[in-house]
């Protein structure tokens, strides 16, 4: 597969290659002779907006005009004339006049040199950035329909890679920006949303967002100190401005798996196992999987008034899954304000509710606690003779062969159980904005946000143990509360060729979340919460709870300064100093700095060079991640009851007793960047070129250390319960991370009939474990909750070795009858062992790819656009334990592979049934891939209308087709949490990924 990841690679430079070659191609004009007459039209941006102020001139002389408040304009000039509109910012178009009367014209930013790019506590020129940042806009994305905004990202950006871990409706996604940092903590990047920190990417609407911008090096993302080592996402909604507009966005969607696995037929699977077993045969694929239908309907109002801006919009998401009882809703307000008080002052107000239904599925989009033994895993090794329900309509929960099975019918446990997960989300910043003097201004903002969830669960049939076992029902509740409060004093000044912005500010976030969960047995009615919060009347073997309270604070002083000489020197530098309360003493405190050096060579490069524009960038900076929890820091002790004299007469005593060591010299995990880059922009500033290389070190990782046996806590379940501590938390170990990005752009084609842009983003990491606690070599982790080698590990963290590699035996094929002897059964298996016979483990494959690609389109022709998305990851192994359980370790083996099992007569590698499940290389495949993410095809049917600005109709599809290999649903997919990085690409029933058709329609007017 290497060398099929290298041709690729190689293919896609060579149409890079082509692709400049089209860009130097140019436009042709014509020239025609007429009559003077009055032309008409309007001129709008790249966005859709209307453009007041533009100027529009006869080339050639002095006769022009300017567009009004609404982007119109009227012009007398002749047949023969060529108009130039041009304005600030953007790239000025020639069209020629011709028999045309009425001229529309959109402006293109001006190879967005003068773009304003958001960055941490302010905004810059993205010419004068320093830093790595990648941008995404709303009309790269606006075309398509996007269940969820960070959709909107895979295949846009370089170093940025999306995954999505499950298909399941209202899925978290996994986003790692430049690879993994942390072993044992959380990998995904703080989220920041109108200044507001931690927010969920899931409840923001894509139709509300107006940018995104991923800060990916540390000079850009050490102003958020201890937040900010996994990167940044910057997410700006919109805000009001130009004419009133009300625009309407729905759409319907369909959903299905893309394709079934390869598992016997009931009649192979009688053969196999037994002629004499019945049943008329069940396609549990079939009946488990069904059309999932999904419907979207925005509404929003945006405009401007002569000093108050607004932008309200609602929206309502209804999605189904595409499996039996799953689901997810999305209730959305959002109401932005701006009002411009006077010259000086400048007030904000967001508001933002969020209501999120998941039915049948975790608040993260993963599966219930039932899917191992009753969900995806369970079609492949159920009984496909035994028919979902017997003749009197009740349902077969047993095999009616009586084979062996660790499942329990599938159909069942999902049409008998319920879960319904609730979370709200209530976001409300203010934000005064006021400009003290010509070079001095005072931002003031403040924050609230709050998100509760409320999950009930109800299985009335229990996957894998007695049928007859009554019903569990069970209840949780969680809440965040963040307040945030944020000051900052901004200073701009210019004086000959120098140009200096200075920024200072304090912060302080402080969250109190708690938690409360309970189940109690046998009850009936699944939403029935009375009886769950009275568990107090149930035996204590059939109720459990739990609660949690954890109260943290952030205290933060930072400064950035930005200085310009003569417009070719660029300097940028920030401190950051956070006090985290989850600390303790002086490890609460720690210093944050970066800076950040670029120089533009435009004045050196030869006049006639096709490179208009050229600038060297070089990074240094330092972030934190504050991933530890007061249990890590705090002591912490437990009730137990232990039987033992007092008072002379021996009882069951209650009392204390150390539940988890702490450790109070804990600080956080570091990560220092080092970073190189250049930006260049060719062919009449129409192609762009972004490359980046990077270094980053992460060091006093979060490990497991082990404690000194002198204090004897590992006898210490001896004072009663089943406590055994043997270790504890610590700051050791270091991993890093280097890579390359490139990113090119460009508009293709540019005319008054036809526009083509094309994008390509290409992203490589190698991470490698450097050290761990200076003792181990290697840790071995179990992260999909299944053992799977000789020692129960499926997973291993080894020094000198990327993180997440898969480790198991070497699967050598099965035992010939030539081989056969004792201990040695024809037909099993065979691994490398020792010369103790003993099977020897290792590293068996590696999750992390060799590279991922991103090759994007834009074309319009008139009122036709259309669009298309390709995402490649190439280079990296998936282990499918959905396939390993369901053809070992089973007496019946479902898989189709068994087809071709060993027999006497046909000694293949395929081994016999019977044989128990070992982690092997068996199951490690190839999981690369290319994927046809979006294709969308729309038309505008305004002319058509009177009324509208816009009235797009369109069909779109997601997820069409996939190359790979992978025998499995999706080789995208993973059953570990988002922030994993010790368990990526390990199918245990993981959710497919749905092939998906939408129909939909935009309307503005």
């Amino acid at each position: 597969m290497k060398n099929e990841s290298k041709f690729f690679l190689k293919k896609i430079k060579n149409s890079v290659v082509l692709y400049i070659s089209i860009f130097i191609i140019g436009l042709s004009t014509n020239a025609t002779f007429a009559q003077s007459k009055v032309v008409k039209g309007t001129v709008k941006d790249d966005t859709g907006e209307v453009v007041p102020g533009a100027s529009v001139f006869e080339k050639g002389t002095s006769n022009g005009t300017s567009t009004d408040f609404d982007g119109n304009y009227s012009l007398k000039v002749s047949e023969s004339a060529t108009l130039t509109f041009s304005y600030v910012g953007y790239a000025a178009k020639e069209v020629l006049v011709g028999n045309q009367t009425n001229i529309n014209v959109t402006l293109i930013s001006n190879n967005s040199l003068d773009e304003v790019v958001v960055i941490g506590y302010g905004s810059v020129r993205k010419s004068d950035l320093t830093g790595a940042i990648s941008s995404v806009g709303a009309k790269d994305f606006e075309k398509q329909p996007l269940f969820r905004a960070e959709d909107a990202l895979q295949g846009r950006a370089a170093g940025v890679q999306i995954s999505k871990n499950s298909g399941a409706p209202g899925a978290e996604l996994k986003i790692r920006i430049r690879g993994n940092n942390s072993i044992t903590r959380g990998n995904q990047p703080l989220v920041v949303v109108d200044g507001v920190f931690g927010a969920d990417l899931r409840a923001v609407d894509s139709n509300d967002i107006e940018s995104i911008q991923i800060l990916k090096d540390a000079s850009a993302t050490a102003i958020y100190g201890v937040q900010g080592s996994n990167g940044v996402i910057l997410v700006t909604t919109k805000k009001g401005r130009g004419k009133a507009k009300i625009s309407v966005s729905s759409y319907t969607s369909f959903s299905e798996v893309p394709r079934f696995v390869d598992k016997l037929s009931p009649e192979e699977f009688a053969q196999i196992n037994g002629e004499t077993l019945i049943g008329s045969g069940t396609d549990y694929q079939k009946e488990y999987f069904k059309t999932g239908i999904t419907s979207n309907t925005q509404l929003s109002l945006r405009g401007k008034s002569d000093n108050v801006g607004y932008f309200i919009s609602t929206s309502i998401l209804d999605q189904e899954g595409i499996d039996i009882n799953s689901g997810y809703e999305r209730y959305n307000l959002r109401s932005n304000t701006n009002v411009d008080v006077n010259e000086n002052l400048k007030i904000g107000l967001n508001i933002n509710g969020t209501v999120e239904n998941y039915f049948n599925l975790l608040s993260n989009g993963s599966r219930t606690s039932t899917d191992n033994r009753a969900g995806i895993n369970a079609l492949i090794g159920w009984d496909p003779l035994t028919p979902v329900t017997d003749e009197n309509g009740s349902y077969n929960l047993t095999s009616t062969n009586n084979l062996a099975s660790q499942f329990v019918n599938p159909i069942a446990v999902r049409r008998e159980s319920e879960r319904k997960n609730t979370k709200t989300t209530i976001n409300t910043n203010l934000n005064i904005n006021y400009k003290l003097n010509e070079d001095l201004t005072l931002n003031l903002s403040g924050s609230y946000l709050h998100r509760g969830s409320f999950t009930r669960n109800y299985i009335g049939v229990q996957p894998g143990l007695d049928p007859l076992r009554p019903s569990n029902s069970g209840a949780g509740y969680s809440s965040r509360t963040s307040i945030q409060g944020t000051s900052t004093l901004n200073w701009v000044k210019e004086f000959g060729k120098h140009r200096i912005e200075a920024l200072a500010g304090f912060e302080i976030i402080s969250r109190y979340t708690k938690r409360f969960s309970g189940s109690v047995g046998d009850i009936d009615d699944p939403f029935d919460t009375k009886e769950f919060y009275l568990v107090d009347q149930f035996p204590l073997n059939e109720k459990g709870y739990s609660n949690d309270l954890d109260k943290r604070f952030i205290r933060s002083l930072f400064a950035r300064v930005q200085y310009v000489f003569n417009d070719n020197l660029l300097i940028t530098a920030t401190v950051r100093r956070d006090q985290a309360g989850v600390f303790v003493g002086k490890n609460q405190v720690g210093i944050f700095p970066s800076g950040a050096i670029a120089y533009k060579l435009d004045e050196i490069l030869p006049e006639d060079s096709f490179i208009n524009s050229l600038k060297l960038r070089m990074s240094y900076g330092e972030t934190g991640n504050q991933g530890a929890s007061f249990g890590d820091t705090t002591p912490k002790f437990e009730e137990r009851t232990i039987n033992f004299p007092l008072d002379g007469i021996n009882a069951d005593n209650g009392g204390l007793v150390l539940g988890s060591p702490a450790n109070g010299n804990l600080v956080w995990e570091t990560t220092r960047q080092a970073g190189l880059g250049f930006d260049m922009s060719m062919f009449d500033n129409r192609v762009n070129l972004t490359a980046d290389v990077y270094y980053k070190r992460t060091s006093d990782l979060f490990l497991d250390v082990d404690l000194p046996t002198f204090l004897g806590l590992d006898h210490a379940n001896n004072l009663g319960g089943n406590i055994n501590i043997k270790k504890f938390i610590d700051n050791v170990g270091q991993v890093s991370n280097k890579g390359l990005e490139i990113s090119i752009n460009g508009n293709i084609i540019e005319n008054d009939k036809l526009t083509w842009s094309s994008s390509v983003n290409f992203s490589m990491n190698r991470n490698n474990v450097d050290k761990l606690d200076g003792v181990q070599t290697e840790i071995f982790v179990n992260p999909a909750g299944r053992s799977g080698s000789t020692n129960g590990a499926m997973a291993i963290v080894k020094v000198g070795e990327p993180l997440g590699l898969f480790h198991g035996v070497t699967f050598l094929g099965t035992i010939k009858s030539a081989e056969s002897g004792l201990g040695k059964p024809a037909g099993g298996v065979k691994y490398i062992t020792d010369d103790t016979n003993s099977s020897i483990t290792g590293i068996i494959g590696n999750p992390n790819p060799d590279y991922t690609l991103g090759f994007s389109n834009t074309l319009t022709y008139g009122n036709l656009d259309f669009s298309f998305l390709i995402n490649t990851t190439q280079g990296f192994d998936v282990l499918n334990l959905t396939r390993g359980v369901n053809s070992l370790n089973v007496d019946n083996p479902t898989w189709g592979d068994y087809r071709d099992r060993w027999t006497p007569e046909n000694e293949t590698d395929i081994p016999v049934t019977g044989t128990n499940f070992i982690n092997s290389t068996r199951y490690v495949e190839d999981g690369s891939f290319i994927r046809l993410s979006n294709v969308s095809l729309g038309y505008n049917l305004k002319n058509m209308i009177n009324g509208f600005n816009l009235v797009r109709v369109y069909a779109s599809g997601q997820n069409l087709f996939t190359i790979t290999d992978y025998t499995g649903y999706d080789p995208e997919v993973s059953s570990t949490t988002v922030n994993s990085s010790t368990g990526a690409s390990i199918d245990w029933g993981a959710y497919p990924n749905p092939r998906t058709i939408t129909i939909g329609i935009n309307l503005e007017f």
